[in-house]
């Protein structure tokens, strides 16, 4: 057996029996959360003790579940190439994860080395490559308050800074670091770049540095093999925000489109304005106990153009007689006055005939009904564990396509727990522009847009995430 493997050994035993150390989990209350959670810990079995992100000893043995994905990335140790002039070689890594996360949380810093021997740094997080160097600034106060730090003019709030925690160390590095060693930092921008204060026990080290694209690095480096690739990615996200733009422009013409039907729609007149009542809240027993029921003729009513599309709305008219806390359902029909004519044979202003026509309409061999609306209005209230409640639902509408222009009236049936007006209720139709359908189309596009800014952003041929 090697000495780093006695090494990883003697850093899974127990600081306080020496025992085994092995992944666990606590649950726990969150105040914060209101709710139980459950958070990875490392436990003893034989003291049982445990040791949370907080310890080294946890990054010790959840190490392998935050460096899974250590290949995948730009850069490996011993690479050399030429940026802005100067000559590097990857010489180490450090990955860090920060602490106050549970979940993976890990930034990798790789160690490079130029011509005259000066370290430089490339920072690795979520996609984005940024390069740093080694900085003195002019001045520079870690305590000047209890809240902030002092750099150079600048406050920057303790408040904002976080710890990282080693979980991987390789390649030749200018210090033996320890996993589960935990450095403060604290990220700003001044003056357009970025800076990164670095604290531990021992010192306090600055950097500063810019961002870089994943071709400055291909190309710096000569990663042949990446080239091609990173062109590709680059062609496909450009054609991706394209499309976006192309179906952002279609939501735009949905909705002007939709505005205008909106403002297009044509009443059919005169459709309340003749009615003869067959029924009037009149008593009916049903499995339910007994409910009120009123039969309705509106009409005739001209409807001057068939194959077209239109919209019935049907609602309580608050005014006429208000529904309290109680329930009314409608059958809504359009009927044709050519069927009712010949259904009558002829008599259709006979209003006894009509009546027994309608009062045995389910019991005809044919619809006679050209198009049906079945609805319920309703006000409730009551208590629940939130307190006090009043919900209400006090209108219907919805579209249809009608296929023969002519005549027609419209039968209406009411029940209700209660006698109620039949004036309470009332109905409009009007040929509509189908507003309703940009919008389903708007609502397509919106999806193609999301999908195609998703993968914008997302679209990789490399074998490592890039933001770019």
């Amino acid at each position: 057996m090697g000495a780093d493997d006695k090494k990883e050994l003697k850093a899974l035993k127990c600081a306080k029996c020496g025992g085994d150390l092995v992944k666990g989990s606590r649950s726990h209350y969150d105040d914060e959360e209101e709710e139980t959670v459950t958070i990875p810990v490392a436990r003893c079995i034989q003291c049982n003790t445990e040791y949370d992100q907080h310890t080294s000893e946890y990054y010790e043995v959840f190490a392998d579940d935050l460096t899974y994905d250590k290949d995948s990335t730009v850069f490996k140790l011993g690479l050399k190439g030429k940026l802005k002039g100067i000559e590097y070689e990857i010489i180490g890594r450090l990955r860090y994860q920060e602490e106050e996360e549970y979940e993976k949380s890990t930034w990798d810093e790789w160690v490079a080395v130029s011509e005259d021997g000066v370290f430089h740094y490339f920072v690795e997080e979520d996609g984005r490559i940024d390069s740093y160097e080694e900085y003195i600034p002019e001045s520079i106060d870690m305590e000047s308050s209890g809240s902030s730090i002092e750099f150079e003019g600048k406050k920057i709030k303790k408040s904002e800074g976080y710890i990282g925690r080693i979980v991987l160390a390789e390649g030749e590095l200018p210090w033996t670091p320890e996993i589960g060693e935990a450095t403060l930092c604290y990220d700003f921008k001044k003056d357009g770049l970025n800076y990164t204060i670095e604290k531990t026990d021992d010192e306090v080290s600055i950097t500063k540095g810019e961002k870089l694209s994943h071709g400055e690095i291909i190309d710096a480096f000569n990663i042949g093999g990446y080239k091609d690739l990173y062109a590709n990615t680059l062609k496909k996200r450009k054609s991706f925000r394209w499309e976006s733009r192309i179906y952002l422009a279609a939501m735009l013409f949905c909705l002007i489109l939709s505005a205008y039907s909106c403002l297009g729609d044509k009443p059919v007149p005169g459709v309340m304005n003749s009615k003869s009542i067959f029924m009037n809240n009149s008593p009916v027993n049903d499995a339910e106990g007994s409910v009120y029921e009123s039969q309705i003729l509106y009409g005739p009513f001209d409807i001057p153009e068939g194959d077209k599309l239109y919209n019935v709305s049907v609602q309580v008219n608050q005014q006429v007689e208000p529904l309290n806390l109680e329930w009314l359902s409608f059958r809504f029909m359009l009927v044709g006055e050519s069927r009712l004519n010949d259904l009558s044979e002829g008599k259709i202003n006979d209003s006894a005939l009509l009546g027994d026509i309608f009062e045995n309409i389910d019991a005809l061999p044919e619809p006679l009904e050209s198009y049906v609306i079945i609805g319920d209005f309703w006000d409730e209230e009551g208590r629940d564990s939130d307190g006090y409640w009043h919900e209400s639902d006090l209108s219907y509408d919805t579209d249809f396509v009608l296929d023969d222009a002519g005549k027609y009236y419209v039968y209406l049936e009411l029940f209700s727990n209660n006698k109620k007006d039949v004036n309470s209720v009332v109905f409009a139709i009007s040929q509509s522009k189908g507003y309703r359908y940009y919008i389903v189309i708007f609502f397509v596009f919106f999806i193609l847009w999301g999908v195609s800014k998703i993968r914008s952003r997302s679209y990789n041929e490399l074998p490592f995430e890039m933001s770019e």
